[in-house]
């Protein structure tokens, strides 16, 4: 059985950058009456790979039951974990580490790759950092490593 910790929405309005680590669970406001949730997978550079879970409340709660059940609503991204939790720049966003997975090891990741550089000096990224040499043209195929923000989180959601 996985082994879960949860503090909720009110205990920790802000998490400093050093302090985030594979295996939370975050909550964003995606409006006045809903809420969004993910998990981080992984630390990468320009900020943290997370997976954004179909699962969307009008309460700031969750629970281990939910997270087991929940799916991921779109591929890992990578999010300005920073801005979002840290430094929390966007006045009109709400993110916030509620909870935490001890034994969490990502699973169904070792296709996922994010792409950067342009010309001959185009590279892709697996989330354990490992870094490959790619042609300008695959790297048109792969999601660019370019942090999320607040906005464009929401945006990625809303065209769903």
């Amino acid at each position: 059985m996985s082994d879960f910790k949860f503090w909720g929405w009110d205990k920790k309005p802000r998490t400093m950058l050093r302090y985030i680590k594979s295996g939370d669970i975050f909550c964003f406001q995606l409006d006045d009456n809903k809420y969004g949730f993910g998990r981080i997978i992984a630390k990468i550079t320009g900020g943290h790979v997370v997976e954004l879970f179909d699962y969307m409340s009008t309460n700031p709660k969750i629970d281990e039951n939910i997270i087991n059940s929940s799916k991921r609503i779109v591929s890992p991204i990578v999010i300005d974990t920073y801005g979002l939790f840290d430094r929390k720049i966007h006045p009109e966003s709400d993110w916030r580490i509620v909870g935490h997975q001890n034994d969490f090891s990502p699973k169904n990741v070792t296709d996922i790759y994010f792409s950067y550089g342009i010309g001959g000096f185009c590279k892709k990224k697996d989330i354990f950092g490992n870094v490959f040499s790619i042609s300008e043209d695959e790297g048109k195929n792969i999601p660019e490593l370019n942090p999320h923000s607040d906005y464009l989180v929401k945006s990625l959601l809303k065209s769903i």
